[in-house]
């Protein structure tokens, strides 16, 4: 007979039953139970259930086939299928068990338990307290249990001790298994169930200029919302290392900071260079090498919600010298040109306005290049952006208003304001077609002060190079005010077929711009250039209204603009999208000289290529052909080819020597700024190989290569830093649902100062609940990549 009841009080065919459990004192702590059938001996006081037995109380469920209460013991005990579920989400498994009527106290035999954070410990025999269980010949892993698999690594123990108030699990005469073959004993040990202070695993590597490298990173868990990590690095030719992390979450936001110190010891190499820099130097060469006794970094993170409207960044640190990131391989800044630190306070003070205080500075890092005191420091941006609801003409109107402060220690410094007020309207016709007439209207107000200093510095560069340069001439950069309107109208007719299970577009696309040769009021060379000096003529920006990335260079010139598109998808080609576009200029085109690909009334041709046909196969390909020869100015390729158990991808970047060839590079050449100078063609490929030949290993393969050649003075000198084969690597992972082993060997052959050429190699091991690092494959920092912020665990 089946039933289901809710309080044990009300027993149906017994009407002398004692409350079950014997918590005859506590009536608002009912037991319920739901099973297939009953039988109560009267004489012994025995109640027995069958068949699906199922308990509640207080939190704690036990599952079972049979089950007998003893009234006068206050005894349970379970047999068949049994399962005790917790209320913090533990689940006991056992053949058989026998617990107090609280179920908090009792025996169990052949125990099998799936704890919170999805680790099983199982045991021949288990005693359970309130806050403690006592288990022999326990067996603990977090890995997953498949049939009769034995588990990657466990660790088996005579007696542990699973502690529910500290957390802890202490395992007494136990060993470390790793596939059952016994590595390590431990007399005592112990593993948290939650996050802990302690050790994590360390972390050995090897490189050529420091020899062995060995990380042993100490976690420390201050409070729920606090922690911090110290990490000494221990290295057999160079001083150790100190690392420290701090990581704080609150309630509105987040703040981190980390920074490393050590005092360098300074080998044969660093000095003789040091010695030939000073000697350089005392003779009136500028030579940028200096290598402090004592490096390191600081660098911190402050993101806040200080209402549901404002939001503040606070973001930055400090670098000892320029070199120090890409020595000591610091993943995230070894590639970096400068280390920039903000404070940007913003508002989205509703769907369409925005506001925002930003200022920065900018420490530079580039060896030979970088000056500090004439590196600009805006202080502050202020910026604002706001749309108008639609209009009764059905169009909107916008407006950008932009504030700078840009100050140098040495240089130009420079105020600046600007607004600009712009319209749009779209509109479809019957037949169509896409019309959206724009329009806009731009002041701009500058002040620029010490540009004597620039004039004087102009002037010795035109004696130097003996060139004159009319966007460059000797003049007063005092800045003014001017004035740029301008207005037009974008066009595009889709046309949409299919067949074979292929939908194509294509689609037609143009523009008109009508706006004067130059703004009204001061000229734009005497308004000095800060944001605009690397523009860039892409399809990304073909149609845009102006194509300069900055404010103080302005598009000028009527144009039209024109272009075709075809985008497919579907099962016969798959995903296959082609764009080609040109700019014509209805003014004098020698306005626009200083945009690559602009020299000509006619532009450069620029476009993309983009196809995922299958799978295992996808291409990118976007270019810029030169107008009249159809020459490859600069082209940028990358693509994937083959499934998971094969596959090659890459890019290739080319930069043609013609490609930047306007007065604006020519005036940068002067400026030493970083452009083509040797009139030599860069290209430079990144080939990365990876196979998954099983579901648990994968090897990967990286190569660099530039195919820059050298120059006649670089093989007399044997000089080849920078070109041929820059760095190569293999790395071969394991990875399984807990156990994670890497093993990386990169060779790099670039030299900026004390980086050298060296060997890197990396073992990095993963258990896991034991240590958690991310397993993104990065050839210079091993197979697992950059740590990912999460919970550590010791």
């Amino acid at each position: 007979m089946s039933f289901k009841t809710g309080i044990i009080y009300l027993l149906i065919s017994y009407s002398c039953l004692s409350p079950l459990y014997g918590i005859e004192a506590d009536e608002n702590q009912p037991v319920l139970y739901y099973a297939d059938s009953q039988t109560y001996d009267r004489e012994l006081g025995i109640l027995i259930l069958k068949g699906h037995v199922e308990f509640t109380h207080q939190g704690s469920i036990l599952e079972a086939d049979y089950v007998t209460y003893n009234e006068a013991a206050d005894i349970v005990t379970a047999s068949g299928n049994v399962r005790l579920r917790q209320p913090d989400g533990e689940i006991n498994f056992a053949d058989y068990l026998e617990l107090t009527g609280d179920m908090k106290k009792g025996i169990v035999l052949q125990l099998r338990t799936l704890l919170e954070d999805d680790s099983k410990i199982a045991a021949l025999e288990g005693r359970k307290f309130e806050n403690r269980q006592e288990l022999d010949q326990a067996v603990y892993t977090p890995c997953e249990l498949c049939g009769d698999k034995l588990p990657t690594w466990q660790i088996n123990a005579r007696r542990a001790v699973k502690d529910d108030v500290n957390k802890d699990i202490i395992f007494t005469d136990a060993e470390f298994r790793f596939l059952d073959v016994p590595l390590l004993y431990f007399p005592y040990a112990t593993q948290p169930l939650e996050r802990r202070s302690g050790f994590l695993l360390p972390k050995p590597d090897y490189m050529t200029s420091f020899g062995g490298i060995l990380q042993v990173p100490y976690y420390l868990a201050l409070t729920e919302d606090i922690d911090a990590t110290i990490t000494p690095v221990f290295f057999t030719e160079q001083k150790p290392l100190l690392l420290g992390e701090y990581r704080q979450a609150f309630g509105s936001g987040i703040f981190n900071i980390d920074g490393s110190i050590t005092n360098y010891k300074k080998d044969a190499k660093d000095k003789k260079e040091e010695k030939a820099a000073e000697l350089a130097r005392k003779a009136g060469n500028k030579v940028d090498f200096h290598l402090p006794k004592t490096r390191g970094h600081v660098f911190g993170n402050l993101e806040a919600n200080l209402t549901d409207i404002w939001r503040l960044q606070l973001e930055g640190g400090y670098v000892s010298d320029k070199t120090y990131f890409r020595k000591y391989q610091f993943s995230g800044w070894q590639h970096e040109n400068a280390l920039t630190s903000k404070a940007v306070l913003e508002g989205f003070l509703n769907q369409r306005d925005y506001a925002a205080l930003k200022t920065y500075h900018f420490q530079g890092l580039r060896v030979a290049q970088d000056h500090q005191s004439r590196i600009s420091a805006p202080l502050p941006i202020m910026e604002y952006s706001a749309y108008s609801a639609t209009d009764p003409l059905g169009g909107r109107f916008k407006f950008d208003g932009n504030l700078l402060n840009l100050y140098r220690q040495k240089g130009i410094n420079v105020q600046r304001g600007i607004g600009i007020v712009g319209w749009q309207r779209p509109w479809n016709t019957p037949i169509g077609q896409v019309f959206t007439l724009f329009a806009s209207t731009r002041g701009d107000l500058y002040k620029v002060e010490h540009a004597h200093n620039l004039r004087r510095r102009e002037n010795l560069r035109r004696r130097e190079n003996q060139e004159r340069i009319r966007m460059d001439q000797s003049i007063e950069r005092d800045g003014g005010a001017r004035f740029f309107p301008q207005t037009g109208l974008n066009w595009k007719w889709p046309f949409i077929n299919s067949f074979c299970k292929q939908n194509v577009v294509l689609q037609p696309v143009g523009q008109l711009v009508a706006a004067p040769v130059q703004a009204i009021g001061v000229k734009g060379r005497k308004i000095p250039n800060e944001d605009s000096q690397d523009p860039e003529f892409n399809d990304a920006n073909l149609f845009s209204p102006d194509r300069f990335p900055g404010y103080d260079r302005i598009d000028t010139g009527s144009r039209a603009v024109y272009g075709g598109e075809v985008l497919t998808t579907g099962t016969l080609l798959g995903d296959v999208e082609l764009f080609l576009g040109q700019s014509y200029s209805l003014s004098n085109h020698q306005h626009n000289n200083i945009i690559p690909g602009l020299r000509r009334q006619a532009s450069d041709y620029v476009g993309r290529f983009e196809a995922n046909p299958v799978s295992w196969l996808s291409l990118n390909y976007r270019f810029r052909l030169d107008q009249k020869s159809l020459s490859t100015r600069v082209a940028e390729v990358g693509g994937s080819l083959g499934p998971a158990i094969a596959k090659l991808s890459g890019t290739y970047v080319f930069i043609s020597r013609h490609a930047a060839d306007t007065l604006m590079n020519r005036a940068a050449l002067l400026d030493n700024r970083n452009i083509n100078r040797d009139r030599r063609n860069i290209s430079q490929a990144n080939l990365t190989f990876s196979s998954q030949f099983t579901e648990r290993w994968t090897l990967t393969a990286t190569l660099t290569k530039n195919f820059q050649k050298r120059t006649r003075a670089e093989r007399l000198q044997n000089i080849n830093d920078h070109h041929g084969i820059l760095s190569e690597g293999i790395g071969l992972m394991y990875k399984n649902d807990c156990f994670g082993l890497g093993m990386t060997v990169t060779r790099q052959f670039y030299k900026s100062a004390d980086v050298r050429p060296a060997t890197i190699a990396a073992v990095t091991l993963w258990l896991k609940n034991v240590g958690d690092y991310g397993f993104s494959f990065n050839p210079t920092q091993g197979l697992f990549g950059e740590r990912k912020p999460s919970d550590k665990t010791p």
